[in-house]
């Protein structure tokens, strides 16, 4: 070896040192400057992954069978909506591993984890499978956690966890209706006369018409279960949209304001249970007991008993409409009364520090963004927005970013909450999922994930089912996840992150889909450009200086402004610039720099 090649890999060697420490040092930086300023929150930039618990991951196959439900019926369309296992525990492992952090969602939105009815209804219209409340939309009982859940503690453990990580946390609540009144639940609850013992009342029966024939059509058999005072009788119901039966379940009087006592068939569970077992919430059982109050009160006491006892941040609260309107901004106001209890009795947990006001969102069928005084005046900070794109196409989708950021953020006291699937509603095609990530992950207001959508899930193909909506309430398959999928959702997700000008800032379009976005408050600001060039020149308006150094943040590339320009390679189509932390180096930028060394040494 020549003395001159001696040279230039001794100063190869002491520019790689030199990179390798300063890339440690610059990350233990951002390290501790994260642990000392955590990350801003606002609900206008949320990123909500919403999860079947029974569906997303089973933590503990110990807690599988229960209440003597049958979750194996021989075929995959017959066990369509039984118990798959899924729970709490499940959950629990995902936040311990950083799932959820990776990427980049602010909270979580579990369905109800209350105690479901324990039997099945005919599924579909045809009951060609049975039909569990697997996914929490049946509850039983409002103060006792589902045994195929988890217990009560492990709860807490996934909400302190959720909450050790800035994440907050969202539940599904109802006061429309509880779940139906099933055969295994008439037997082992007493009400109904079926004829059956507990091992034939949980067989599916094809064919069975359950709602004319199983309906309780006689008072003293309704009294035995809700009664007449709680829910209305066969012949008060849908007469208009607040006494609608939903798919036939029972109706709250939540219009009702005369004092009721405990349901019969309740009363006798909580005496055969007590209240001292795993699975009851404590901050519920004062109202395991006569109270004075109507329907509705009871419910909403049940409700914010778990806000109360666990810190919840918001609830997603079931058809808007099916409830008298004061009820909702008396839970509002019942919840958020109960997560300031919360905060003060728990000042050892970072969710103590946070400001925000409980949160709720609801659904009203193929609502969109606009605002809706008559909702937010009841205490809901949002809507969710049936109207986002399900195409992916990202040539329009700044148009309609435009539309929603000067929309939906011109005001302090309304967002929305956008989707690409929901628990019923699947129009995307997962072969599209990164460009529908791009699509929704850079939207103004706050934005749903759907488990399952950061990994392209596939829907079950269950054949000639008469629920199709079973399809695509499939098991989150954690050994066939879309490895490219999921790393663009999580560029994209902790990008979104970092910054609240994502979804809560102003946007400006600067040129051909090149977006600047600036949150005033914060002084936040970012740039997003759609391109399909491999690497594409960005014009960065008076949103950065000359001299600006430039991450992109989907490759880690650094570059900086010259003459209102940066320039950088391109990935999946989008770019995300931010301006990069003074105290942080530019590696790829001293990558480069190294590389012309050596450029100039091999001349």
């Amino acid at each position: 070896m020549n003395l001159s090649n001696t040279a230039t890999m001794l100063r190869l060697s002491v520019a790689l040192v030199l990179l390798l420490g300063c890339g440690q040092l610059a990350t233990q930086a951002m390290a501790q400057t994260a642990a000392k300023a955590p990350l801003e929150f606002s609900w206008d930039n949320a990123s909500v992954y919403f999860l079947f618990v029974d569906r997303f991951r089973n933590g503990d196959p110990g807690n599988d069978q229960n209440y003597n439900r049958k979750t194996d019926y021989g075929s995959a369309l017959k066990n369509a909506a039984t118990f798959h296992g899924g729970d709490i525990a499940g959950v629990i492992e995902k936040l311990e591993d950083g799932y959820f952090q990776r990427l980049g969602v602010s909270a979580i939105w579990v369905t109800g984890v209350y105690e479901q009815m324990h039997g099945w209804v005919g599924g579909g219209s045809r009951n060609d499978f049975p039909h569990y409340g697997y996914h929490g939309y049946y509850p039983m009982d409002f103060t006792s956690m589902d045994r195929n859940f988890g217990t009560v503690e492990e709860f807490r453990r996934f909400v302190d966890l959720a909450h050790g990580q800035g994440i907050r946390v969202i539940m599904d609540a109802g006061l429309n209706h509880p779940g139906y009144n099933t055969l295994l639940d008439a037997v082992q609850l007493g009400f109904g006369d079926v004829g059956l013992d507990e091992a034939s009342a949980r067989e599916h029966r094809e064919g069975f018409d359950y709602l004319e024939l199983f309906q309780l059509s006689e008072k003293h058999q309704r009294d035995r279960w809700w009664g007449d005072d709680w829910t209305r009788a066969p012949d008060e119901v849908d007469k208009d949209l607040l006494t609608e039966s939903i798919y036939g379940l029972p109706d709250f009087r939540t219009e009702s304001t005369q004092p009721v006592a405990i349901p019969d068939f309740l009363r006798r569970k909580w005496q055969q249970e007590g209240d001292a077992t795993p699975w009851v919430n404590p901050s519920a059982v004062p109202y395991r007991r006569d109270q004075p109050l109507a329907p509705a009160d009871y419910v909403i006491q049940w409700l914010a008993a778990w806000v109360r006892e666990f810190g919840i941040d918001g609830f997603r609260c079931d058809v808007i409409d099916n409830v008298d309107a004061q009820r909702w901004q008396q839970l509002h106001q019942a919840a958020n009364a109960a997560l300031s209890q919360w905060r003060r009795a728990h000042p050892e947990s970072l969710a103590s520090q946070w400001r925000d006001d409980f949160w709720m969102t609801g659904d009203v069928w193929d609502s969109d963004i606009r605002f809706y005084p008559q909702y937010a005046e009841l205490g809901f900070d949002s809507i969710v927005n049936f109207t986002f794109p399900k195409s992916g196409d990202l040539s329009r989708i700044g148009d309609i970013w435009q539309q929603y950021a000067d929309q939906l953020n011109s005001r302090a006291d309304w967002s929305t909450l956008s989707f690409l699937n929901n628990t019923y509603k699947r129009d995307t095609n997962p072969a599209d999922s990164i460009d529908l990530g791009t699509s929704l992950l850079l939207a103004p207001g706050a934005v749903q994930i759907f488990y399952g959508d950061e990994v392209a899930r596939k829907a079950d193909d269950l054949g000639d089912i008469s629920d199709p909506i079973q399809n695509y309430r499939s098991d989150y398959n954690w050994d066939n996840q879309d490895l490219a999928v999921l790393a663009h959702w999580q560029k994209l997700g902790q990008f979104r992150r970092r910054h609240l000008a994502v979804g809560a800032g102003a946007q400006v379009r600067i040129a051909e889909q090149t977006f600047a976005r600036v949150h005033a408050a914060s002084g936040d600001k970012v740039i997003i450009k759609l391109s399909d060039r491999a690497r594409d020149r960005v014009a960065v308006g008076d949103t950065f200086a000359d001299g600006t150094r430039l991450r992109n943040a989907y490759t880690g590339e650094v570059q900086p402004v010259r003459d209102g320009y940066a320039k950088f390679r391109v990935l999946n189509r989008v770019l995300l610039l931010e301006a990069l932390p003074s105290n942080t180096l530019g590696i790829e930028e001293n990558t480069l720099n190294i590389g012309h060394v050596l450029e100039k040494e091999n001349q």
